[in-house]
């Protein structure tokens, strides 16, 4: 369930990156601007348990948080589908009408990357 309604259906990447864009405005997150979007990533990945339950207790902030990052996932998991698990070697082709996702998809990949340098794939 999304946090614009229950009956909302995503269908296919199309979609799914509208959401995302959403999502987004309802964060005031620009996600043309590379900082922000870092530190979304950021944000997102280390206080992950805490907004989750933060959401779960009705926090609008962290529950838009929690679901763009869910989003984001979700989006991943459909180009690998898509495309297939190499995908992410030609992820600006691949990316080239998913601006908001891939903004936010390298932003999460960078920060886990900082995080753990002899990952090869987020």
């Amino acid at each position: 369930m999304t946090m614009f309604g229950s009956d909302l259906m995503l269908h296919g990447e199309h979609d799914l990156e509208l959401q995302i864009e959403r999502t987004c405005l309802a964060l005031g997150l620009d996600f043309h601007d590379e900082y922000q979007v870092r530190m979304f990533a950021r944000d997102v990945l280390q206080n992950i348990d805490r907004l989750r339950k933060a959401a779960r207790e009705g926090d609008m902030q962290a529950r838009i948080k929690v679901e763009l990052y869910g989003l984001a996932m979700l989006m991943h998991k459909t180009n690998s589908a898509t495309f297939g698990a190499g995908y992410m070697n030609q992820f600006a082709k691949v990316t080239v009408n998913q601006s908001a996702w891939a903004a936010i998809a390298m932003a999460l990949w960078n920060e886990l990357e900082s995080r753990n340098p002899d990952s090869t794939e987020p």
